[in-house]
Parts: C-alpha cells; sequence; structure tokens
C-alpha cells in the first residue's frame, strides 16, 4: 500500500530555477533514458538527481512507449509551469 498522497500543487518558489528549467525541457521533448541522466537529441541533459527531486514532488512520471522508458510531465507539473510563467509574466 502506498500512503503518500500526490500534492494537489507545488508552489513555483520551493523549486529552484535549475529545477524548473529541467521541467521546461521534460514537457517540450521526448526524453529518452542515456548515461547519467534523460536527453533527446538537441536537448539539454537533466540529471538523475534532478529528475529523482521532481520525481519524489509528483511533477514528473516515468511511462514505457514502446520498450523504451520515457519521462512525462504530470498535471501537477503542468500547473506548476503555468503558474511559474504567469508570474514571471506579471513581474515582467
Amino acid at each position: 500500500m502506498n500512503f503518500m498522497q500526490p500534492p494537489g500543487q507545488v508552489d513555483p518558489r520551493d523549486l529552484t530555477s535549475g529545477q524548473l528549467a529541467a521541467l521546461r525541457i521534460v514537457k517540450e521533448y521526448r526524453l529518452s533514458r542515456v548515461k547519467n541522466g534523460w536527453r533527446a537529441p538537441g536537448s539539454p541533459l537533466v540529471t538523475l538527481a534532478t529528475m529523482q527531486i521532481l520525481g519524489a514532488k509528483r511533477l514528473v512520471i516515468r511511462r514505457d512507449v514502446n520498450g523504451k522508458a520515457r519521462i512525462e510531465v504530470t498535471g501537477t507539473g503542468l500547473n506548476t509551469l503555468s503558474v511559474a510563467e504567469g508570474r514571471s509574466r506579471k513581474s515582467a
């Protein structure tokens, strides 16, 4: 049994700029597992440590697609990104 509840929302201020950037990369690219992290052709490497933190906050999930492991942003992750973008537009 899993007693952990997924968070309803994660405040973007709780994430570092690197974690927010990694979340944007996961949203924009279809990442595959490579040595020391996750990457798509033409995208920066997202390290395992960063993915572990984002996964612990339930912002990303690992899913197998056609026998290959992929990382996808969850609904909570999409909400967090939209709040962060809204705040950056409001402050600019």
